[in-house]
């Protein structure tokens, strides 16, 4: 979610649209550990598509973007990366039967410490050999083994992981609606594209509907579809739902913060995902939010609350867009009415800053009067280059006047001003003094919510002159 700024008046109705992001710890993390299976010489294969360190990456960034993409409330958190020695006798079991993958997991589990099995994340065991990939379906979710020519791109992980989450293929044959889905049409792993779109619709793809090639981009772009010409990106309301339940029914021990739904339209009260809160205040009343993840399914949702902890809080949308509303959320205080200031060098510094702005304000109000009754390109040109010149006087001493202030305040007026001063150079492109105030603000402070907001200006404000340079 993006980072949300203070606003002072605490009145002030607005709308915050939350986003996702790729980060891994913003959504749900789900908890991975990838060990890799050495030959007899403490050796990786030399060749493969999982067989470096880059390749798994890439593999995990694809898995994060996907499901971002797809609005998903879930992240994958890659906890540890182990090469395991002394395993060899494992390193060319085939992924093509589940017979290699049980074996595997009972060893596992007789001796924890040498195979590195966790308890408390799904275990992937990725080795030499030259097949595929093998997942296991709940309730016996805890081991993936991973050959080296795993053909689901982008991400195998991702697609290994849909199983641990209760998804099957997208032509798996297992029920009336074949994979349990029935937002998903009639698949065949040996299909082209027109041939999903004929046996469904009869029609080639090039000729159906806009929605019946979006049921048919469903499937045939699925990530767990077999389709691997084109990338497998997408997933169904169904199986997002699928995931969700079964996560939510593994949280203890497969993700690293535990969610909780919010869901307009189902009668909830608990915030589990079978009976999540309707509203966003029954969330918020209920407690116990603390270092969890708030998930609110696609919609607009409102509350009363004026003060929400957002460094103990994080909040993704399910589905699509969400927003609420809510009077101005406010992640830390400071003193606003510094003219009123029982400090009399304050008070005196902070009304002559109040000048300067007024006086800005006037330049530019009659300013644009000016120009557009102007005529000519040039004549407007050159009121324009007047008043930016006026404008700038004035703010140039507005700013003298709060480092004036800052002379004489103490304590979170004080704060106040240094905040306002780096506000107002960051405002003005001089990200090197204002990294110097945020700085300042951020090493004085004892609000957490503060401090946050500080860092994360100073952060980008660096990004920002790096990317001039």
């Amino acid at each position: 979610m993006n980072p949300l700024r203070k606003y002072y008046l605490p009145l002030l109705l607005f709308i915050i649209t939350l986003s996702l992001t790729c980060s891994a710890f913003a959504q749900v993390p789900l908890r991975i550990s990838i060990k890799f299976i050495l030959d007899a010489s403490g050796n990786r294969p030399a060749t493969g598509n999982l067989n470096t360190d880059a390749e798994i990456n890439t593999e995990f960034t694809s898995a994060i973007n996907i499901l971002a993409r797809a609005y998903t409330e879930f992240s994958v958190d890659r906890i540890e990366f182990v090469d395991l020695s002394g395993l060899s006798q494992w390193y060319s079991t085939s992924a093509a039967t589940t017979t290699g993958r049980d074996q595997l997991r009972t060893a596992a589990i007789a001796a924890p410490a040498t195979y590195h099995w966790r308890t408390d994340a799904i275990n992937i065991y990725i080795n030499g050999g030259t097949s595929s990939a093998i997942s296991d379906f709940p309730p016996n979710n805890n081991i993936i083994l991973m050959n080296q020519w795993c053909g689901n791109t982008p991400s195998c992980i991702l697609h290994e992981m849909g199983h641990s989450l209760n998804l099957m293929h997208t032509h798996e044959p297992c029920c009336t609606n074949q994979d349990a889905c029935a937002d998903t049409i009639t698949d065949n792993s040996s299909w082209t594209k027109d041939q999903l779109a004929q046996n469904n619709y009869g029609c080639l793809y090039a000729s159906c509907t806009a929605s019946q090639k979006n049921a048919v981009d469903l499937v045939y772009n699925n990530v767990m579809s077999y389709h691997t010409d084109e990338p497998q990106l997408r997933l169904s309301p169904c199986q997002m739902d699928r995931v969700s339940s079964q996560a939510y029914g593994d949280r203890n021990w497969i993700a690293s913060k535990i969610p909780v739904y919010v869901n307009k339209y189902v009668a909830g009260t608990s915030g589990t995902f079978a009976s999540p809160y309707m509203t966003l205040q029954g969330a918020l009343n209920a407690g116990g939010l603390d270092n969890r993840v708030l998930v609110l399914q696609q919609g607009t949702y409102t509350t009363s609350q004026e003060l929400i902890n957002f460094n103990l809080l994080d909040i993704v949308t399910r589905s699509g867009p969400s927003s609420f509303s809510l009077p101005g959320v406010q992640k830390y205080i400071l003193p606003v009415e510094l003219e009123n200031s029982k400090n009399p060098g304050v008070s005196n510094a902070i009304k002559s800053v109040q000048n300067e702005d007024r006086s800005a304000r006037n330049v530019e109000k009659t300013s644009a009067i000016a120009e557009t009754n102007a005529v000519r390109p040039e004549e407007k040109a050159a009121i324009r280059a007047d008043a930016n010149a006026r404008a700038k006087f004035h703010n140039d001493n507005a700013i003298k006047g709060l480092l004036d202030a800052e002379q004489f305040a103490e304590s979170n007026e004080k704060l106040a001003i240094q905040l306002e001063l780096a506000q107002r150079y960051r405002d003005a492109g001089d990200c090197g003094n204002a990294i110097r105030f945020f700085r300042k603000v951020a090493e004085t402070t004892d609000q957490p919510g503060l401090k946050e907001e500080a860092l994360s200006q100073i952060g980008r404000c660096d990004k920002k002159s790096n990317i001039g340079k």
